[in-house]
């Protein structure tokens, strides 16, 4: 009689191509399969100052126009007043701002849910965002960068 034991690997083998494949597995699926927002870059100082005072409060000001060359030209459109408006690409953005620290504030909102082939609605996740330079870094609510946007020039 034939002895099936003595040729099936050892429970460790096991455990060990467990680990293995999951350390092939694990990286892919941190993949998206869209593409990712690109985040633009600057010449501009990357440290970050924090208003200590309203004067330092005022130097953040998000005022103007930011946008990104990705498809459906997302942009967002910040005003004296408060208000922003703008488009993830695809959809339309309209809701409210405010300075917080070194930070804007953007305020949840509801857009139209229209699918556009080829565009990455990532904009539409805007919850706040820092300035350094020309360059506007958006974060979701959790806090997560999920692109970038450029200061227009005038």
């Amino acid at each position: 009689m034939l002895n099936l034991t003595a040729i099936r690997p050892p429970a460790a083998f096991g455990r060990v191509m467990g680990i293995a494949v999951l350390g092939l597995v694990l990286p892919l699926a941190a993949c998206g399969t869209g593409s990712e927002p690109s985040e633009p870059t600057s010449s501009a100082s990357t440290e970050s100052n924090s208003p200590t005072d309203s004067a330092d409060a005022d130097a953040l000001d998000p005022t103007g126009k930011w946008t990104s060359p990705e498809t459906g030209d997302p942009f967002l459109e910040f005003t004296e007043d408060g208000q922003v408006k703008g488009s993830d690409g695809c959809n339309a953005i309209k809701t409210t701002w405010e300075v917080d620290g070194d930070k804007v504030l953007i305020t949840s909102f509801t857009s139209t849910q229209k699918a556009c082939a080829g565009v990455d609605p990532w904009l539409s996740k805007a919850a706040s965002a820092t300035i350094e330079g020309n360059v506007m870094k958006v974060a979701d609510a959790s806090g997560k960068v999920v692109g970038g946007l450029e200061k227009e020039k005038k």
